[in-house]
């Protein structure tokens, strides 16, 4: 653990943001001591990431598919391995401080983490591309339905789009103070969206409620759907946790999102499909007669988890691009995932995101192993002296990586040769942590072999 610092080094002098790698957000640097949060500052922005458009669709699924017991078991027992892969992302990012692209960096070398990097910024930016057309779409679809109003599709996507860019590209300050207003809010939908719990008989018919047949979904598969549905951004985890204070810090809040909110929003989700047998969740969470307030939730609840992608999309850039400032790196890429969603190239590019996501999920597999017995902040003068390549460390995300494309069905476009726990991204950071940590020990061991010898 990292020791708690003095009071006033967590006072943040005016000037410190303004200064160049403070208003760049770090990208290439360990975060100072004048710059660290609390851990319910993150959590805030964790809980803004995570209350999203998908994340409704994905939990009104699984309401859908399971009965109520298997509903809350299965989603609390998928968040708690999130929450131990979360918790240790999170935990390695408070103790070196630095974003994924510049840990991937210390466990790839320069030149090998330029290709992660790339990956990473791929992902992230294509990410965003789809979720902004998901709300363009669904802001058209809802105009039209409720008042009649045809809108734009192109506009929405151009004006949606330009709002998400600008606090992507001011940063970690500006993505809190988004969640300060967007989790609450979206909180609050939830909440009347579930009033109906308290009218008479209502508990007792969910209990009762049994999915349809050609719906229904294994408990396992369900509890390894939830653990895979948020695991790359588990995996980006450094990128927000390399602000927290302490590594408790770091990790009060992961296991907090990862392991209690994520679960309970999923069985919130879940019970208002159930009872509207609907997984359109957002409608329900206003009074009819404020139908224009749905607008209002739905830029929050995909403005807020949309800029996670596009944060760390830009993460990524600048640990390839030195000479670019983090900032232009994030409205280049928010420009180019706005063309991509005008274009309807998104439509076409869901299953190569989803592999792409394979690539990228056991990065975090490699780095935690490759630094369990890290408890020193990362200096910069370490960054600078770090080699070209590190073999090992590549090898086992390659291995990893083979795993999970291996295990990818055939309908998203992978050879659907072997089935571990369903998720392929899952699968992918298990056999990237095994391969790293057998390399380890095995290194150690020849290490001690050689001391003795000596």
């Amino acid at each position: 653990m990292t020791p708690e610092l003095p009071g006033a080094a967590l006072q943040e002098p005016a000037s410190d943001f303004m200064s160049n790698s403070s208003h760049d957000d770090f990208s290439r640097t360990p975060v100072s001591n004048f710059n660290l949060r609390p851990w319910w500052y993150l959590l805030i922005i964790e809980m803004g990431v995570m209350i999203s458009i998908p994340i409704f669709v994905f939990g009104g699924q699984l309401g859908l598919g399971l009965s109520l017991r298997d509903l809350i078991l299965a989603t609390f027992c998928g968040a708690a391995i999130l929450g131990v892969i979360g918790g240790l992302t999170a935990r390695l990012g408070a103790i070196l401080r630095c974003s994924t692209a510049l840990i991937a960096r210390t466990t790839f070398g320069r030149k090998g983490a330029a290709c992660i990097a790339l990956l990473l910024a791929m992902g992230m930016t294509g990410w965003w591309g789809v979720q902004t057309e998901m709300f363009a779409t669904a802001v058209a679809q809802l105009a039209q339905r409720l008042f009649h109003v045809s809108l734009p599709r192109e506009l929405l996507i151009a004006v949606g789009g330009a709002a998400m860019i600008t606090t992507a590209a001011l940063g970690i300050r500006a993505i809190g103070r988004l969640s300060y207003l967007a989790v609450p809010l979206l909180f609050g939908g939830l909440i009347y969206a579930l009033s109906w719990l308290f009218e008479p008989g209502q508990v007792s018919h969910l209990l009762q409620y049994r999915p349809a047949s050609s719906s229904t979904l294994g408990f396992g598969a369900a509890a390894a759907m939830v653990a895979g549905g948020f695991i790359v951004g588990a995996s980006m985890n450094p990128d927000y946790s390399r602000f927290a204070r302490t590594t408790r810090h770091a990790l009060a809040y992961s296991i907090t999102d990862y392991a209690l909110v994520y679960p309970i929003l999923l069985i919130a989700c879940g019970v208002i499909a159930i009872h509207f047998q609907s997984n359109d969740i957002m409608i329900h969470l206003v009074p009819e007669s404020f139908s224009w307030l749905i607008f209002i939730m739905m830029m929050f609840a995909t403005w807020a988890a949309n800029d996670c992608n596009l944060y760390s999309s830009s993460l990524s850039l600048a640990a390839v691009l030195p000479k670019w400032q983090r900032s232009h790196l994030a409205i280049a890429a928010g420009i180019i995932g706005i063309v991509l969603a005008e274009l309807h190239v998104v439509e076409h590019m869901v299953s190569f995101l989803t592999l792409l996501g394979i690539l990228i999920a056991p990065v975090s597999g490699v780095f935690i192993i490759n630094a369990l017995g890290r408890k020193e902040p990362m200096q910069q003068d370490e960054l600078d002296r770090l080699p070209e390549w590190r073999i090992g460390p590549l090898l086992a995300w390659f291995s990893g990586a083979a795993i999970g494309l291996i295990a990818t069905p055939k309908e998203a476009l992978g050879p659907g040769l072997l089935t571990l726990t369903t998720v392929p991204t899952l699968d992918s950071v298990l056999a990237a942590s095994v391969v790293m940590l057998g390399m380890t020990l095995a290194q150690k061991k020849a290490i001690r072999q050689v001391v003795h010898e000596a």
